[in-house]
């Protein structure tokens, strides 16, 4: 998965290149680039972890009582207790934001010079 949305972000900085180069051309430095970038895509990848970490604990409360059943195929007596661990969810979704977030960061501070982008990009 985290392969997944590192290899998707970078597909996005490919295609906003031009747009990027003529930022650079107009004097905004690499850093100031890079924190955009890391802010934009770390604000849509918070709002997909709170969405997704919402949504998952309402259906594994929801679901996970009606499908855990005895030997017997009965409902098991007390009935499931779902836990969620709330250490172990911040570090999974610490990660999962973390290594996209350094990988397009990384990315974006090793941009080349705009006018090679701008003259490679300005046929399209």
């Amino acid at each position: 998965m985290l392969l997944k949305q590192s290899q998707e972000l970078t597909e996005q900085l490919r295609e906003r290149s031009a747009e990027f180069a003529v930022l650079r051309a107009l004097g905004t430095p690499r850093r100031q680039l890079a924190r955009l970038i890391a802010a934009e895509q770390g604000f849509l990848l918070g709002l997909a972890l709170v969405v997704g970490v919402a949504l998952g604990a309402v259906l594994t409360r929801a679901v996970v009582p009606l499908i855990v059943l005895t030997g017997e195929a009965t409902q098991p007596v007390p009935p499931v207790l779902v836990e969620l661990p709330l250490p172990h969810v911040a570090a999974l979704l610490t990660a999962t934001a973390a290594v996209p977030l350094l990988i397009i960061t990384a990315l974006a501070l090793r941009r080349g010079e705009p006018t090679v982008s701008l003259r490679h990009d300005g046929g399209n």
